[in-house]
């Protein structure tokens, strides 16, 4: 699978202040057992030759996780998409309770730019695709600020919520990600 490395980023710790926290790709050992979702049964069900989980680590503790897909089988529109996205409980919430921030956005940021260096958009222009569940939906319209395309159905019974960034708007995200927070550093773990 695609992925750009690993990289030392800007956070926010309620305890500490102003901390550094590290993007990398996740190994097996990395999945959380006690979170909503199940993760060693998604990495078991993980295709690294198209899909990839990165970590944000801080203090030797994995605080977020997200999965994403870069499909780039013939006949396909080269997009990627953000298929899981979580942070890890204990920082979760109104941003005055977070322990740790900000942890989505740096995931987004890293998945966005393979996004932007491996895809082309297509004839839609629409390289980032993703589908979020009803109590995040206002995290990605208004904190990420993808644009809303619709609903679909995750499962039955489950509605999901599909967002996108074209090539501007992850470009757009990216440099306010990094015009807030700086600007990420690559390392050799």
């Amino acid at each position: 699978m695609t992925t750009l490395g690993s990289y030392r980023v800007s956070v926010q710790t309620r305890a500490s202040g102003p901390q550094t926290a590290l993007l990398t790709p996740a190994r097996l050992e990395d999945m959380p057992t006690d979170w909503t979702f199940n993760w060693p049964g998604l990495w078991q069900l993980t295709d690294f030759d198209c899909q990839n989980i990165v970590k944000l680590v801080y203090s030797e503790q994995v605080w977020g996780l997200v999965r994403y897909g870069l499909y780039p089988y013939p006949g396909s529109s080269e997009t990627l998409e953000i298929e899981h996205l979580e942070t890890n409980p204990a920082s979760r919430g109104q941003q005055t309770n977070r322990l740790i921030e900000p942890i989505g956005k740096w995931l987004i940021w890293y998945a966005t730019q393979v996004g932007l260096q491996y895809c082309s958009g297509g004839l839609s222009d629409t390289p980032i695709l993703l589908v979020s569940l009803e109590d995040a939906f206002t995290y990605y319209r208004d904190i990420v600020s993808m644009q809303y395309l619709g609903q679909t159905t995750i499962a039955p019974g489950e509605d999901g919520y599909v967002f996108s960034f074209s090539r501007t708007g992850a470009t757009a995200f990216c440099l306010r990600q990094e015009r807030e927070w700086g600007f990420p550093t690559p390392f050799n773990p």
